[in-house]
């Protein structure tokens, strides 16, 4: 049996459909076109806070609200960041979506191995998507890095969950789509992994990369002979 430490956002859960749906909302709620500009524009401020937050040079909480507050700025606009923050957070959390064959990839591991989340994303949009789709029954522990304190890929993350779930190095392992977050943090902390790209793309930094969640089952049963 395994320790699998998932991450939430691209590997299981499908922000990207969440995120046409919330954001679509809050341009809407504040009459702002919702074209390839204005989104290329959020994006590019919203990534930006979130690099400084991997890095540890900003707070999560912060960055609600702050990517709003840039955005409306280069837009010119004089709308209350705070609350389009608060509007999106909200829209996120209750619009909760699957990656086709998650659902399927969770029934056909649990029971079968010890399943964990861990994610970087707002606290109040993961509970509210975990519950919204039904899965928190699949996972033993659920780690988000706003109630820890610390975020991926820091070591200390990796430690703390490794900590508080009671887990053998040896038999865990780190499944995730983000090479700087996911793939990068278990390095750190001396973990293997899976890097999963449904784009084909390949790890430098993982044990393994997979396109799919039957190549990923695959490589699980495989690391689980190893480990026996």
């Amino acid at each position: 049996m395994l320790n699998l430490l998932f991450d939430a956002d691209g590997t299981l859960y499908d922000f990207k459909a969440t995120e046409y749906i919330s954001l679509k909302k809050v341009f809407e709620h504040y009459e702002i076109a919702y074209d390839e500009h204005n989104i290329a524009l959020y994006h590019e401020k919203n990534s930006r806070l979130w690099d400084l937050y991997e890095k540890g040079e900003i707070e999560q909480n912060v960055i609600a609200w702050k990517r709003f507050e840039d955005f409306f700025s280069a837009l010119g606009a004089g709308h209350d960041a705070k609350e389009a923050g608060e509007l999106y957070t909200t829209y996120l959390a209750e619009n909760g979506i699957m990656i086709e064959g998650a659902i399927d990839l969770l029934e056909k591991l649990y029971g079968k191995h010890n399943l964990y989340i861990i994610t970087n994303g707002i606290a109040k949009t993961q509970h509210g998507r975990i519950d919204g789709t039904g899965t928190r029954k699949y996972y033993k522990r659920i780690f988000i890095s706003t109630e820890m304190g610390v975020q991926k890929p820091d070591k200390a993350f990796f430690d703390m969950v490794i900590k508080e779930a009671g887990l053998d190095k040896r038999n865990t392992v780190v499944i995730g789509d983000s090479e700087k977050s996911d793939i990068k943090g278990a390095c750190n902390a001396g973990l293997r992994s899976i890097f999963i790209s449904f784009s084909g793309q390949k790890s430098m930094n993982a044990d393994y990369s997979v396109s799919s969640y039957d190549e990923l089952l695959e490589y699980i049963d495989k690391l689980d002979l190893e480990n026996k």
